[in-house]
Protein backbone atom coordinates (compact mmCIF):
# COMPACT_ATOMS: atom_id res chain seq x y z
CA UNK A 1 0.00 0.00 0.00
CA UNK A 2 0.44 3.92 -0.50
CA UNK A 3 1.86 5.80 2.27
CA UNK A 4 -1.18 7.88 2.37
CA UNK A 5 -3.63 5.02 2.16
CA UNK A 6 -3.23 4.17 5.88
CA UNK A 7 -5.12 6.66 6.88
CA UNK A 8 -7.49 7.40 4.16
CA UNK A 9 -10.95 7.79 4.73
CA UNK A 10 -13.49 7.68 2.40
CA UNK A 11 -16.14 9.41 4.98
CA UNK A 12 -15.68 10.91 8.14
CA UNK A 13 -17.18 8.19 10.14
CA UNK A 14 -15.08 5.46 8.66
CA UNK A 15 -11.81 3.96 10.53
CA UNK A 16 -8.95 4.17 8.13
CA UNK A 17 -6.47 0.80 7.73
CA UNK A 18 -4.14 1.83 10.54
CA UNK A 19 -6.80 2.62 13.14
CA UNK A 20 -8.63 -0.75 12.09
CA UNK A 21 -5.43 -2.45 12.69
CA UNK A 22 -5.52 -0.80 16.13
CA UNK A 23 -9.26 -2.23 16.48
CA UNK A 24 -8.43 -5.64 15.86
CA UNK A 25 -5.58 -5.52 18.32
CA UNK A 26 -8.59 -4.20 20.93
CA UNK A 27 -10.74 -7.22 19.54
CA UNK A 28 -8.20 -10.34 20.34
CA UNK A 29 -6.76 -8.49 23.49
CA UNK A 30 -10.80 -8.17 24.71
CA UNK A 31 -11.58 -11.53 23.72
CA UNK A 32 -8.82 -13.51 25.45
CA UNK A 33 -9.86 -11.12 28.42
CA UNK A 34 -13.33 -12.34 28.04
CA UNK A 35 -11.97 -16.28 27.58
CA UNK A 36 -9.97 -16.28 30.58
CA UNK A 37 -12.39 -14.14 32.95
CA UNK A 38 -15.62 -15.45 31.75
CA UNK A 39 -17.12 -11.78 31.59
CA UNK A 40 -17.37 -8.61 29.85
CA UNK A 41 -13.28 -7.48 28.98
CA UNK A 42 -11.84 -4.63 29.81
CA UNK A 43 -11.97 -2.95 26.79
CA UNK A 44 -9.46 -0.04 28.17
CA UNK A 45 -6.84 -2.26 29.45
CA UNK A 46 -6.89 -3.67 25.96
CA UNK A 47 -6.44 -0.60 24.17
CA UNK A 48 -3.79 -0.01 21.41
CA UNK A 49 -2.30 3.23 20.08
CA UNK A 50 0.73 2.13 18.48
CA UNK A 51 1.00 4.15 15.17
CA UNK A 52 4.17 2.73 13.94
CA UNK A 53 2.99 0.32 11.25
CA UNK A 54 6.02 -2.15 11.69
CA UNK A 55 4.79 -2.26 15.56
CA UNK A 56 1.19 -2.41 14.96
CA UNK A 57 1.50 -5.21 12.41
CA UNK A 58 3.75 -7.18 15.28
CA UNK A 59 1.20 -6.21 18.14
CA UNK A 60 -1.48 -7.70 15.50
CA UNK A 61 0.54 -11.02 15.25
CA UNK A 62 1.41 -11.25 19.16
CA UNK A 63 -2.13 -10.43 20.28
CA UNK A 64 -4.10 -12.78 17.54
CA UNK A 65 -1.62 -15.75 18.16
CA UNK A 66 -2.60 -15.32 21.58
CA UNK A 67 -6.06 -15.49 21.39
CA UNK A 68 -5.35 -18.32 18.86
CA UNK A 69 -3.37 -20.25 21.66
CA UNK A 70 -6.12 -19.82 24.49
CA UNK A 71 -8.24 -21.67 22.44
CA UNK A 72 -6.16 -24.12 20.98
CA UNK A 73 -5.30 -24.76 24.89
CA UNK A 74 -8.41 -24.49 26.88
CA UNK A 75 -11.07 -26.13 23.87
CA UNK A 76 -8.65 -28.43 21.57
CA UNK A 77 -10.70 -31.49 23.00
CA UNK A 78 -13.76 -29.93 23.87
CA UNK A 79 -17.18 -30.49 22.48
CA UNK A 80 -19.51 -27.98 20.41
CA UNK A 81 -21.65 -27.73 23.88
CA UNK A 82 -18.64 -26.53 25.51
CA UNK A 83 -19.25 -23.23 27.47
CA UNK A 84 -17.00 -20.21 25.83
CA UNK A 85 -17.36 -16.38 26.85
CA UNK A 86 -17.15 -14.13 23.28
CA UNK A 87 -16.88 -10.68 24.87
CA UNK A 88 -18.66 -11.27 27.51
CA UNK A 89 -21.48 -13.40 26.53
CA UNK A 90 -21.70 -17.28 27.22
CA UNK A 91 -22.29 -19.65 24.29
CA UNK A 92 -21.76 -23.29 23.16
CA UNK A 93 -18.56 -23.43 21.61
CA UNK A 94 -20.18 -24.39 18.20
CA UNK A 95 -21.79 -20.87 17.86
CA UNK A 96 -20.07 -18.75 19.64
CA UNK A 97 -15.83 -19.57 17.97
CA UNK A 98 -17.45 -18.55 15.04
CA UNK A 99 -17.76 -15.07 16.10
CA UNK A 100 -14.22 -13.79 16.14
CA UNK A 101 -13.45 -15.46 12.75
CA UNK A 102 -16.19 -13.42 11.27
CA UNK A 103 -14.95 -10.20 13.48
CA UNK A 104 -11.48 -10.78 11.23
CA UNK A 105 -13.58 -11.14 8.17
CA UNK A 106 -15.64 -8.10 8.94
CA UNK A 107 -12.79 -5.81 9.16
CA UNK A 108 -10.80 -7.75 6.54
CA UNK A 109 -13.39 -6.73 4.58
CA UNK A 110 -13.43 -3.00 5.36
CA UNK A 111 -9.86 -3.23 4.72
CA UNK A 112 -10.71 -4.04 1.07
CA UNK A 113 -13.16 -1.26 0.94
CA UNK A 114 -10.84 1.44 2.11
CA UNK A 115 -7.86 0.17 -0.08
CA UNK A 116 -10.78 0.10 -3.48
CA UNK A 117 -11.67 3.92 -2.67
CA UNK A 118 -8.24 5.08 -2.06
CA UNK A 119 -6.69 3.25 -5.42
CA UNK A 120 -9.67 2.22 -8.22
CA UNK A 121 -7.48 0.63 -9.93
CA UNK A 122 -6.05 -1.71 -7.23
CA UNK A 123 -7.46 -5.50 -8.48
CA UNK A 124 -8.81 -6.92 -5.21
CA UNK A 125 -9.34 -9.98 -6.88
CA UNK A 126 -6.03 -10.29 -8.74
CA UNK A 127 -4.18 -9.37 -5.55
CA UNK A 128 -6.63 -11.72 -3.04
CA UNK A 129 -6.86 -15.10 -5.14
CA UNK A 130 -4.04 -14.88 -7.73
CA UNK A 131 -1.74 -18.07 -7.10
CA UNK A 132 1.75 -15.27 -7.82
CA UNK A 133 1.88 -16.36 -11.73
CA UNK A 134 2.84 -20.02 -10.90
CA UNK A 135 0.90 -22.24 -13.37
Amino acid sequence: MKDDQWDFKPFPACKSIRETLQHLVVDDRAALNSLTTGGEPDYEAGACNITDLEQLHQALEESHDALLNAIRSRYASSGMDADICVWGSHEKLGSGLPYFSSEDFYHAGQVAFIRMASDPDWDYYETIYSDGGED
